[in-house]
């Protein structure tokens, strides 16, 4: 039974990581097998007085651990908010990870008092889902409480960018990550 529970969740990671890792930036041919080219989206048009933030995840499917990156911009009550960069253990899916990333980020700007707020992450389902108010049982608590969250601000969104275009803040999530994994070898 053991070994059934232990195959049955080790598959359920694998799904959730070709899941995320599918959704990243475009892709190119590779070797044989040729996949999807994504169309450029169009150049994003952001009020004055909404704050961006780029936020990113990065996770190890071996330790199940997590970095969690952000990067606020925009708008000068942005320069009052720090760069995020943390890390969480015991993390099941890469999504879930980035879906820890974003709950950082919003309730960051919450608990500053920011009214508007524009979410841009390289993950396209978890885009999507926000996008269209759906959860996941995995997913339920997290997303719960960037939904609720999302009644302090004036107005609150979520949009896809490329990887490409987030590249700081992906540096911050592996700085994070890499920063664990460190500390968990060090033993402290």
């Amino acid at each position: 039974m053991f070994l059934f529970l232990s195959s049955l969740t080790r598959n359920i990671v694998n799904y959730y990581a070709r899941e995320w890792q599918n959704a990243q930036a475009p892709h190119l041919l590779d070797g044989q097998r040729s996949v999807r080219l994504r169309a450029a989206a169009p150049p994003l048009a952001i009020p004055s007085d909404t704050v961006t933030c780029h936020v990113d995840a990065a996770w190890d499917a071996n330790s199940s651990n997590c970095g969690l990156g952000g990067i606020f911009s925009g708008h000068h009550s942005a320069t009052c908010l720090p760069h995020l960069c943390e890390s969480r253990p015991l993390v099941s899916s890469a999504l879930m990870a980035e879906a820890l990333a974003v709950r950082l980020a919003v309730m960051t700007a919450a608990f500053a008092n920011i009214k508007r707020l524009l979410i841009l992450s390289d993950s396209l389902s978890l885009v999507s889902m926000l996008r269209s108010k759906e959860s996941r049982p995995a997913l339920f608590g997290i997303v719960f409480d960037i939904y609720h969250s999302g009644f302090y601000f004036d107005d609150i969104s979520f949009y896809h960018i490329p990887r490409l275009n987030n590249q700081e803040a992906d540096s911050l999530a592996k700085s994070a990550l890499s920063s664990m994994i460190v500390t968990s070898v060090g033993g402290r």
